[in-house]
């Protein structure tokens, strides 16, 4: 089982953008795309592979967050044409709120969803800042509890440069970068034991020059 958490925009007007190539994700998708957990997915299923997406929905504009969510259905399911998986959309919404009790709602609704050995993949562009520390905090119990592999977790980078001509902002010179390996880091400074800080961050720099 495939499992993709992805953190569905809050943004008025969603601008597509081609990530190929760029950044340190290896990405070798060459069409622009709204989220770029979809570049990367494209690679990654295969056909009659069991995908569920759950779509992280922070409640603010309910007609736009509608959109938003439907943009990233509708993205998936035309790279699936060709592949063959097959997909399952879950919902999971929380306030917009940093209210402990929020955080404590939206990560019991993300753990629900994990299941045992699954594989997973995160998509943390959008959406409130402290998503991805409950998306994080998620993957480390789901890797504890339910032997869950963490495959990839990806954030798409854009310039907003403002156009002369229509005197709006646009995205440019995008990167998609893979921030797995800072999952992996919090792991390490969690379980890391030393006798001295010195100690530590030298085990630290090994784990950065692998």
């Amino acid at each position: 089982m495939i499992i993709i958490f992805v953190d569905i925009s809050m943004k008025d007007d969603l601008t597509a953008v081609c990530y190929k190539e760029t950044g340190n994700a290896c990405c070798k998708y060459d069409k622009p795309v709204y989220y770029p957990i979809n570049a990367i997915l494209f690679e990654k299923m295969k056909k009659n592979d069991d995908v569920k997406v759950v779509m992280i929905q922070t409640k603010s504009n309910e007609e736009r967050v509608c959109k938003n969510t439907q943009i990233f259905k509708e993205e998936l399911n035309e790279i699936n044409e060709s592949i063959g998986a097959k997909i399952n959309y879950i919902e999971v919404s929380a306030d917009y709120n940093e209210a402990k009790e929020n955080h404590e709602k939206r990560i019991l609704a993300i753990l629900e969803q994990i299941e045992k050995g699954s594989e997973l993949y995160g998509d943390i562009t959008f959406g409130p800042r402290t998503v991805p520390m409950v998306m994080l905090c998620a993957f480390a119990f789901a890797e504890k509890f339910y032997d869950a592999d963490i495959k990839k977790i990806v954030y798409g980078k854009v310039d907003w440069i403002r156009n002369p001509e229509t005197n709006k902002s646009e995205p440019k010179n995008p990167e998609l970068f893979d921030v797995t390996s800072l999952y992996y880091l919090n792991s390490l400074t969690y379980n890391m034991q030393s006798e001295s800080a010195e100690k530590a961050i030298k085990s630290m720099k090994t784990f950065f020059s692998l």
